[in-house]
């Protein structure tokens, strides 16, 4: 809809009034004596909401699939529909949906949080995403994302160790539960960018919301080195390489954890003088990692591995920095 501008009306001695678009008045059906929702937002605007007795339609985004999609490609699109928010996906094809499509369909229930297949024919393939914003908000997910990521960098460090392949295996299942977790948020910022009332209830505004899907991106990423240090491991059990002694690897990355967590405390906790300590130890600890690449390993496979592991920690601790910065960028705007 274009910008309209409308003159304020008096109508009484202290009663005054603007008329409201006759187009939007029709789009939600609206009749004389209806109530309507009236708020002053943050930034002095005002916000009107319609059928505030009523719930809301549904969202529905309808995906036909082309002639020799890949299943990777469907997914792409299915995983970009969840995101904006569509609580109805309906996967559509001129002729028989390939099996292989149907099957990247049900696998998203798999891959996200909420969407269910609900109907199924020989061309159609509905989801039905059931999960609520107001009983996993943002907040909840994120923390979920923390201590997720701090158990996975433990455990891989643990099985590059202890040559533990079961366990760096499981650690490399565990992402997927990050991303579950991330994809959530990312989708809850969305939505409460299109909707105020929700944003209200969940008690995040769009400020706070950015700042959330920001940290959660930094730990998503995290999770990703958590699951590259596993897979390291797996290849120097397999290569049958040992390592004599990578106390200050394990050391180091033990550090790393530990900045992560003091990055997410100043966060929650809107500490500027904390987050700034954590900034200034995690680039000390970066310089150590940098300082740890230079030492001789036994083997080349062994330099490679140790290599990829000491630059997973670096970035895992910058990544704990960037959080750091978020939390004192939130503590300034809220006025903390």
């Amino acid at each position: 809809m274009e910008l309209e501008i409308r003159r304020v009306q008096k109508t009484g001695a202290s009663t005054m009034t603007v008329s409201l678009p006759k187009g939007w008045i029709n789009s939600n059906s609206i009749k004389p004596g209806d109530p309507v929702a009236v708020k002053v937002q943050a930034d002095g605007s005002i916000s009107i909401e319609p059928n505030i007795s009523k719930e809301k339609a549904e969202s529905r985004k309808v995906i036909w699939t082309e002639v020799d999609e890949s299943k990777e490609h469907l997914t792409r699109k299915l995983i970009g529909a969840y995101l904006a928010g569509y609580n109805i996906i309906e996967v559509r094809s001129k002729g028989r949906l390939d099996l292989e499509l149907k099957r990247a369909v049900k696998d998203i229930s798999r891959m996200v949080i909420g969407p269910e297949v609900i109907e199924e024919t020989s061309n159609v393939i509905t989801l039905h995403d059931l999960s609520d914003p107001v009983e996993l908000p943002q907040q909840k997910c994120v923390r979920r994302m923390h201590l997720l990521v701090q158990s996975m960098h433990r455990d891989a460090m643990n099985a590059l160790r202890s040559s533990d392949a079961s366990l760096a295996k499981d650690v490399i299942d565990r992402d997927q539960d990050v991303d579950r977790l991330y994809w959530m948020v990312a989708k809850q910022y969305n939505l409460i960018l299109k909707d105020r009332q929700l944003s209200e209830k969940i008690g995040v505004d769009i400020f706070e919301g950015m700042a959330l899907m920001l940290v959660a991106r930094g730990i998503e990423r995290i999770g990703d080195h958590a699951e590259k240090i596993a897979n390291n491991a797996i290849l120097a059990i397999e290569s049958g390489v040992q390592f004599k002694d990578i106390d200050d690897i394990a050391d180091l990355s033990a550090s790393s954890v530990e900045i992560l967590e003091g990055a997410m405390g100043a966060f929650f906790l809107k500490d500027i003088r904390k987050a700034n300590v954590i900034i200034d130890e995690g680039e000390k600890l970066v310089q150590k990692c940098q300082k740890l690449r230079t030492a001789k390993l036994p083997s080349s496979l062994a330099v490679v591995t140790m290599t990829s592991v000491t630059d997973s920690i670096t970035r895992v601790t910058m990544y704990a920095t960037d959080i750091a910065e978020v939390a004192i960028n939130e503590a300034m705007r809220s006025g903390d």
